[in-house]
């Protein structure tokens, strides 16, 4: 009878725990998520990394303890990785390769004394970046200490996706100087544009003025994407001006 007794009573102990789900209250992939009901009222992402994460959360109420979380795939609805949670307030993790251009949740099982609560923070896709350019050199000049190019018009056009509202980018001329191709957004959060510029450039590279190297970086809670634009102009148009463009996010 006593164990009877107990077993009724553990089952009903196990029946008044209910578990609930907080979704992402937004619905929009981003660094931060403000919740208006459950254990959570923020989740904000610090890092920038596409293969690792770190983000801290508030509790909203002295007895919920966050004991759980993971990232996982938002297309499959499967696990990519379970992370660490440090003193009820931050969010470590490692994310394998392979994942950079995957749409993400960061997904935290937290409790309290009658309830269980799931709860969702969107994480984005890395930015993604196309980029096309092109130039017309002309007026080779060689003098005692330097050859280069009078005159060098060039065109660039670039397509930024961020896969969030919150995602922003920047331009840096590395090598000479090129118009800004995405100077009308540099330094704001945008979520996609398109962008075009025409414009005299400015070769460089030593005694021979005749290389050009630009990035484009763009960052998002998901990760940085990085895309870096050499143009080898060619000695006297020997060869033909070369283009190299490298996209990759990290």
């Amino acid at each position: 009878m006593i164990k009877s007794l107990s077993l009724v009573c553990a089952l009903v102990s196990m029946s008044a725990i209910s578990s609930e789900i907080v979704y992402d209250t937004d619905l929009e992939a981003g660094a931060s998520t403000q919740y208006n009901h459950g254990p959570i009222s923020e989740v904000v992402v610090q890092s920038r990394r596409a293969l690792h994460i770190s983000a801290l959360f508030t509790v909203a109420t002295p007895d919920a303890q966050c004991t759980s979380a993971s990232i996982i795939n938002e297309n499959t609805w499967q696990p990519i990785a379970e992370l660490a949670i440090q003193g009820n307030t931050a969010i470590n993790g490692a994310l394998p390769e392979g994942v950079e251009s995957t749409p993400k949740s960061l997904k935290i099982t937290c409790h309290t004394a009658n309830q269980t609560y799931t709860v969702y923070h969107k994480v984005p896709a890395a930015p993604q970046i196309t980029w096309q350019g092109d130039v017309i050199a002309s007026g080779w000049t060689s003098g005692n200490h330097a050859w280069y190019y009078k005159n060098i018009d060039y065109r660039s056009t670039a397509f930024i996706n961020n896969n969030a509202p919150d995602g922003q980018c920047s331009y840096s001329n590395l090598v000479g100087l090129t118009p800004n191709v995405i100077e009308k957004k540099e330094g704001t959060p945008f979520n996609s544009a398109y962008f075009s510029v025409e414009g005299i450039a400015l070769a460089g590279g030593g005694l021979a003025y005749d290389t050009m190297v630009s990035e484009i970086v763009c960052k998002n809670a998901g990760g940085t994407t990085r895309a870096l634009e050499i143009w080898d102009l060619g000695f006297d148009h020997n060869p033909a001006p070369n283009r190299e463009i490298t996209v990759y996010s990290y």
